[in-house]
């Protein structure tokens, strides 16, 4: 770490962040695509290290035989036949099972999405094998055991802003609907209220706006500037200058804030 620069030691940060990985390995992912923070961290999760690195706690080496004995389990019966992989599954009774045995509920509990997003799961209520077993691998656990010891630490990435981020923008890719660039609106609303139900305080008016004035499926760019935006303005508006600081947010973002505005004005007289 000595050796790099400061925009590299801040890379390799956000990188361990992310992926609760060593800097060894957030080093070589970042060096592979020439510091692309956004390339090594997709690249690591679609092809994370291969390790033979022992849990502390969860009963001795991570072993391949183990893990795939664990996908086994939640295995739907309609592909236990199966012969390829690409062919296994766990579906959405599996799923239920997986979270019930790990203790959390999936619908109100957002390590839910972090494992997930570990996964790089692409359809709700369906983790495939490579899913599966990838983002297993990643976190080095083959048992229920080991991935309950895991937990604690997926909740801190909920903390980190930036490991924040990487999760909020996934849940977008992992709600919407399968060929559709836009998140159906009900939906959006749905992901936001897990999401930052604890986080923005505008969340009800801006929903409640959408549904009124919008009545449009949200795009990935709104989607991913709600965060930032929420994050600049949490439980106030003033100081919002459309065609000056603020000239960069969404028209949407400005019709929002304006109504806003005026319905305290209003309230005012």
């Amino acid at each position: 770490m000595n050796k790099l620069n400061a925009g590299q030691k801040k890379g390799v940060q956000e990188f361990v962040a992310v992926t609760r990985t060593t800097n060894t390995n957030a080093i070589k992912y970042l060096k592979k695509f020439a510091w692309n923070l956004q390339a090594a961290v997709t690249d690591f999760l679609e092809h994370p290290p291969k390790s033979t690195a022992s849990s502390s706690s969860g009963g001795g080496a991570f072993s391949e035989s183990t893990l795939e004995t664990f996908f086994q389990k939640y295995q739907s019966e309609e592909t236990k036949k199966e012969t390829a992989t690409d062919k296994k599954e766990i579906d959405a009774e599996g799923i239920m099972r997986f979270f019930d045995d790990l203790g959390i509920n999936p619908e109100s509990d957002l390590v839910t999405l972090v494992l997930a997003n570990k996964m790089n799961a692409q359809e709700m209520g369906k983790f495939t094998h490579e899913e599966f077993t990838s983002g297993m691998r990643q976190l080095q656990c083959d048992s229920m055991v080991k991935l309950k010891k895991k937990i604690p630490a997926m909740r801190q990435e909920l903390v980190d802003s930036y490991a924040f981020k990487a999760v909020y923008e996934y849940a977008f890719r992992f709600s919407k609907e399968e060929n559709q660039k836009a998140l159906n609106l009900d939906t959006a609303c749905a992901m936001w209220e897990l999401l930052l139900k604890d986080k923005w305080s505008l969340l009800d008016k801006w929903c409640d706006f959408l549904n009124r004035e919008h009545k449009k499926a949200i795009s990935g760019d709104t989607w991913n500037q709600i965060l930032d935006f929420s994050r600049a303005y949490n439980s106030s508006l003033f100081g919002y200058d459309a065609e000056g600081k603020d000239a960069a947010w969404p028209v949407l973002i400005d019709e929002f804030v304006e109504e806003q505005l005026e319905k305290l004005k209003e309230g005012m007289k």
